[in-house]
């Protein structure tokens, strides 16, 4: 035999090998199962279990029992409301009517004259309307200002802050004298 001849009768064995087992897996999935072959008459058993099962899960839900639970709301609470709630605590905080030099913040006054005896120390500020106005150490200016000290050239305010921590947070502010000619 030569080369050729051997080639076919391997590929001829090899075909009716793939015959074999094409025709026995075929025949295993009709005669095996044979749900899947059925008449036109007869459902098959699958499907009248199915059918039966939804017709009893239909009958069951849409019967109208006496004893069917209802939900009283009275003295309950709602289910849907969560457990832990957010409140915002507000606080009414007056507002404060401002009088005399509170009404003023440092930057809005000059510094005309200081004047220091040996009795007492003031000093004469100017508002922008031209009024003015007679400090003494200890007087409070503007919202959070205090008068801390009056010295030759300069008046000293302290006023405070608080920061996010609710710390009180002080910052002085100099009013410096001015002399005739400035601004």
């Amino acid at each position: 035999m030569n080369k050729q001849q051997t080639r076919e009768g391997k590929v001829n064995i090899r075909n009716i090998i793939y015959s074999v087992v094409l025709l026995g897996t075929v025949f295993f999935f009709t005669e095996g199962n044979r749900s899947l072959v059925y008449s036109v008459d007869e459902p098959p058993a699958e499907e009248e279990k199915e059918l039966r099962f939804t017709e009893k899960m239909a009958a069951i839900l849409f019967s109208e029992a006496e004893d069917a639970f209802v939900y009283k709301r009275e003295d309950r609470a709602d289910p849907f409301v969560p457990f832990i709630q957010e409140r915002l605590i507000t606080t009414a905080v007056p507002v404060e009517e401002l009088t005399g030099m509170r009404k003023f913040e440092p930057g809005q006054l000059t510094v005309v004259a200081i004047v220091v005896s040996h009795d007492d120390k003031f000093a004469m500020v100017q508002a922008a309307n031209n009024q003015g106005y007679i400090i003494r150490e200890g007087v409070l200016l503007g919202r959070t200002g205090v008068v801390e000290a009056i010295v030759p050239n300069k008046l000293i305010v302290k006023n405070y802050t608080y920061n996010l921590a609710g710390d009180k947070i002080y910052k002085t502010v100099e009013m410096p004298l001015k002399k005739e000619g400035e601004r």
